[in-house]
């Protein structure tokens, strides 16, 4: 009999202890739904790393300063934020495997893109597999939004308009310049652009003498760089990343390669630029999404002055637009989580499609029925004496010609 009772008292204990620990659980789970878990897999190492570590440092600034806010207020209740990072090694194959990692194993809720539309044009299939919505801060190919997604949106405006500005410019300049040579990347984004120079450049009448691509990871475009030297054209555009934009510029020099205009698509405005090459960076021009001495004032940051300052602050540096559009995708998000009152997809997608608004981060935002932003008109600067100046609109003059590399 004692044998029985005692082992009564076993089972009983035993359905306890199970029934705390399934309580526990629940409580567990309870204030887990609480928080917004969001992940971002981004290029930390590899050769986009110079642009992804600065979109990290934009969406770290934005988790920290609305934690410290309490969170994003969902329906009157403060939900504090966790972004789960990994390192995507700038490359798209592990990049996917990491969003199907963070979506089925580490639940989150959201995601935010990585850096480049090659990338984010794979990542973005796991996201929409899983009806789960991707801001994607770096991403404006329009090959990732033309694949009739619900769950993608760019913070960037589509990427052919970002060097348009550059001809825009060059158009009003005295001798108008009358040929151009482009070179791309074999890339989603850096092709994107080119296409939009090549389109505005017939559009203002100037001649497009040469179209070529090279290799997205190679070392050397001396041979094209000659090519070119060849053409002499009055504009020479390289539209690749910021590695592309270094390895040209050293070569170019290497070959004495001179013209009128050197421009790029991206790569001038992060720091590395102006200290890897000193007076050589001198001069070139591009279109920029983003500076960090705009006047834009929106919700959240306040105005791009107190985010410039808050950035600062944290990295020791002013942020470029990289950085900035990490800051942007947060803010996007928060927006239309609080207008949704919920984190249920469908009500989230649904406000972020009626957001127009401007922010501290970001020249403007509004979304096509694909999920690009095309509320955004952006400048061109010119490298003089190290130092960035806006050259268009015409804030400051531009330097054009521009000297060889003999005479600098």
């Amino acid at each position: 009999m004692k044998r029985v009772i005692t082992v009564l008292l076993v089972i009983v204990m035993l359905v306890s202890a199970a029934a705390v620990a399934f309580a526990g659980g629940e409580q567990e789970q309870a204030e887990g739904e609480k928080v917004i878990k969001i992940g971002c897999a981004v290029s930390m190492t590899g050769k986009m790393a110079p642009e992804g570590t600065n979109v990290k440092r934009g969406v770290e600034l934005w988790e920290k300063f609305i934690n410290e806010k309490g969170g994003i207020n969902v329906g009157g209740e403060m939900y504090p934020v966790e972004v789960i990072y990994y390192d995507d090694k700038s490359d798209a194959g592990t990049g996917t495997k990491l969003t199907e990692k963070l979506i089925t194993e580490d639940k989150v809720d959201f995601l935010f893109g990585p850096f480049s539309s090659g990338i984010t044009f794979a990542t973005t299939a796991i996201g929409e597999k899983y009806n789960i919505i991707t801001v994607a801060p770096e991403a404006n190919a329009t090959n990732v939004y033309e694949r009739g997604y619900k769950n993608v949106f760019s913070i960037l405006p589509p990427a052919p308009a970002l060097t348009q500005p550059i001809f825009e410019m060059a158009a009003t300049l005295d001798p108008k310049p009358r040929t151009v040579a482009i070179i791309a990347a074999n890339d989603l984004f850096p092709l994107s652009c080119a296409e939009g120079a090549v389109e505005k450049a017939e559009e203002l009448g100037i001649e497009v003498v040469l179209y070529e691509k090279y290799p997205a990871d190679t070392n050397d475009v001396s041979a094209l760089l000659s090519v070119v030297k060849d053409k002499a054209p009055d504009i020479f555009l390289t539209s690749g990343y910021t590695k592309d934009a270094l390895m040209v510029v050293r070569q170019a020099r290497e070959i004495n390669l001179n013209m009128p205009m050197f421009a790029f698509s991206v790569g001038i405005m992060l720091p590395e630029f102006i200290s890897s090459l000193g007076d050589d960076a001198n001069y070139v021009v591009e279109g920029e999404w983003w500076l960090p001495d705009g006047k834009d004032e929106g919700p959240v940051f306040g105005s791009t002055a107190e985010y410039t300052k808050m950035f600062n602050e944290a990295y020791g540096m002013n942020p470029g637009y990289h950085a900035a559009s990490g800051s942007a995708a947060g803010v996007v998000l928060q927006l239309s989580i609080e207008k949704a009152g919920t984190i249920e997809t469908a009500a989230v997608r649904e406000a972020m499609r009626g957001l127009d608004v401007v922010l501290a981060v970001w020249p403007g935002i509004k979304f096509n029925e694909k999920g690009q932003n095309v509320s955004s008109e952006h400048p061109v600067v010119q490298i003089q004496n190290r130092e960035y100046k806006v050259v268009w609109p015409p804030v400051n003059d531009v330097i054009y010609p521009i000297p060889t590399w003999s005479e600098r």
